[in-house]
């Protein structure tokens, strides 16, 4: 058993939220003042399109178990009301968010791929982990750490660049190191997570797309040009905060090689079709900049940085295909987008509560009712579809020094899940997880060993 044990449930989020424990940070919502005339435009677009909300909930409720969608709608309906200052073109996008949840349920694939449970329990764990998961036994917090690393300003002075390139000055409390401060960029930094978590999986409709055209190639379909998209976003995007990863979290600078920028756009090429965080980002980012009143918004930027911020997120937490290139058993392609604490503490949080938040993700079984031995007269057939949720809760086991590792420990009800999540875990381990190059790197906390394991419940 590890120096501290941080348990995640369904059962817990619910008491949480019901004694406030768990309220959604709104100190710095909303972000932008929203252009009326703009909005309006994707509103009646909304409309004329026939994406009513009340009709998507209600054709989730046809297709889904009550007791599923008791617990889906009121978490979902939460993030709804969230997004209103936060994000508020998400709910122009809701209808299809819950479509393509539901067929995530029902699929086949062997990784979990709802998210309208997901995202709001990630945004769960994330808090929980900022301000239950003590460091070092010395009373620091998780967020402690993350606002240390912040205002070293050595290996996160990318943050500080791009903080003053969208005018916040030199003399505010930003970007100075004092109690004022921290008690900022804590309420900050939690902010930018918890708006992180609620959208980090938005990019899964925009990557079934990419994934279609990845088939279609193999099958002869040639694009005019495979990285053309990639090139409009560069020039697009290449600016915003989410681009610096890719450049080793550092602004692009004038000795940078002249074949660079193709490099970038190769790997943004590449995540189009292969994640779903970077189209995640930007979508994100671009449903934001097309509601937003610029130039006339007289809001700090420190709220847009606040965007810019959970965007990068976004996108970091699932680009580990990227970082790794196209095996994992060997050397990673793209070292310098490794995700360590030191560099990225928000994506760094970001990944690890996606990786925790595996309870209470739906399964749907199914079973054939067609008569095969012709005994009932109505001949039916039909098939039958129930839900159940494999995984009942996760426990993160801390250990501090180099002897024990921490553990990520996944306890399940269901022997089936459990027996996939056994299979799975070596190889996910491996790329998140391997002590010299798993794609998170939480060494600077003291956590330098990493084990995942799955229990079955009795």
């Amino acid at each position: 058993m590890g120096d501290k044990v941080v348990n995640f449930s369904f059962e817990d989020y619910q008491r949480g939220i019901a004694s406030g424990k768990y309220t959604l940070p709104t100190a710095y919502c909303p972000f932008m003042r929203v252009n009326r005339k703009q909005y309006r435009k994707l509103e009646e677009e909304h409309e004329e399109k026939g994406n009513d909300i009340g009709k998507a909930f209600r054709e989730v409720r046809r297709r889904v178990s009550r007791d599923y969608y008791r617990q889906m709608y009121p978490v979902q309906a939460r993030a709804l009301d969230y997004s209103q200052m936060s994000f508020p073109a998400y709910r122009f996008i809701l209808p299809e968010v819950l479509a393509n949840d539901w067929l995530a349920i029902v699929d086949w694939h062997k990784f979990h791929r709802d998210h309208v449970l997901h995202q709001p329990l990630t945004t769960y764990v994330v808090q929980k982990l900022l301000k239950e998961l003590l460091l070092f036994g010395d009373g620091r917090c998780l967020l402690d750490a993350c606002i240390d690393e912040i205002l070293k300003w050595d290996k996160t002075v990318y943050l500080k660049d791009f903080l003053l390139g969208i005018g916040v000055k030199e003399l505010e409390p930003w970007l100075k190191d004092g109690c004022a401060s921290r008690a900022l960029w804590k309420s900050l930094f939690t902010e930018a997570a918890c708006l992180a978590a609620m959208f980090h999986d938005m990019g899964y409709p925009w990557h079934y797309v990419n994934l279609l055209n990845n088939k279609l190639k193999h099958a002869g379909y040639q694009s005019d040009a495979p990285t053309s998209d990639a090139e409009k976003l560069f020039n697009a995007f290449g600016h915003r905060l989410l681009c610096c990863p890719l450049n080793g979290y550092r602004v692009i600078d004038k000795s940078a090689p002249s074949t660079w920028p193709q490099r970038q756009i190769n790997i943004m090429a590449k995540a189009l079709g292969s994640t779903h965080g970077f189209p995640g980002a930007i979508g994100f980012l671009y449903l934001n900049d097309v509601v937003r009143d610029y130039p006339t918004d007289p809001t700090h930027p420190i709220r847009q940085f606040c965007v810019e911020w959970a965007a990068m997120a976004i996108m970091m937490h699932d680009m580990s295909a990227i970082y790794w290139g196209d095996k994992i058993s060997t050397p990673p392609d793209n070292l310098h987008m490794r995700l360590r604490f030191e560099v990225d503490p928000l994506s760094c949080v970001i990944a690890l509560a996606d990786m925790l938040e595996d309870f209470s993700r739906p399964v749907a079984t199914f079973k054939d009712n067609t008569d095969q031995d012709n005994t009932n007269q109505d001949n039916t057939d039909s098939v039958d579809v129930s839900y159940h949720f494999g995984c009942k809760s996760v426990n993160l086991e801390l250990n501090w020094g180099l002897t024990n590792p921490t553990k990520i420990v996944y306890r399940f009800k269901d022997i089936r899940q459990h027996a996939a999540k056994v299979n799975m875990i070596p190889k996910v381990h491996q790329e998140y997880f391997d002590q010299h190059n798993g794609y998170i790197d939480l060494s600077a906390i003291g956590v330098r060993r990493v084990e995942m394991e799955a229990q079955l419940l009795p």
